[in-house]
């Protein structure tokens, strides 16, 4: 059952503090050892989002990094309202989606490098829902959660799509494939 997430448009004074717009920047090392040149910098950017829950989403950033956004509940004035943590990724990820299962309490990543191979993380619940004392702990875990399977294709990845808990549609450069895993 996929996540059902509802939006809602608000309507706010110029003068309101109880909501509104803020941005987050993606921390790069490339960022930080380049402050001395002159050349511009290019900076990352959102390409895909997926909510894990109200509060949690899953960000895959054009450098082809996976981070994890948490939202505060609720916002204190001009504190910034969020948290954004890199999560550990060997490859450069080109390609995400996210199954949600509100059942089990657990979200089915499939990742791609965008050439021939598609990875399947399993991310629970509990690994994104921590209060304060437990972010450290939080941190570790995430920075544990590893590949449970891989699928090798015989085309180029264009695209790729959840059907299922193990179950992914992968479009090719010349076909579709289907891919269960038991």
């Amino acid at each position: 059952m996929p996540l059902d997430v509802k939006l809602r448009s608000l309507k706010l004074r110029q003068d309101s503090k109880e909501r509104g717009a803020f941005f987050v920047a993606f921390k790069s090392k490339e960022v930080e050892s380049a402050k001395s040149t002159k050349a511009p910098l290019k900076f990352a950017k959102a390409i895909s989002v997926h909510a894990l829950s109200p509060n949690k989403f899953l960000v895959l950033s054009s450098d082809g990094d996976l981070h994890l956004l948490s939202l505060a509940n609720p916002v204190h004035g001009s504190e910034i309202p969020c948290h954004l943590m890199q999560l550990t990724c060997t490859m450069k990820v080109q390609k995400l989606t996210v199954f949600s299962d509100i059942s089990i309490g657990a979200h089915t990543v499939w990742i791609s490098d965008g050439h021939y191979t598609v990875h399947l993380m399993v991310i629970s619940d509990s690994d994104t829902s921590a209060s304060e004392s437990d972010k450290k702990d939080t941190e570790e875990k995430l920075m544990q959660i590893s590949v449970n399977q891989a699928i090798f294709a015989s085309e180029k990845i264009q695209e790729v799509l959840p059907m299922a808990e193990n179950a992914i549609l992968i479009l090719g450069q010349g076909s579709i494939f289907t891919y269960a895993i038991s």
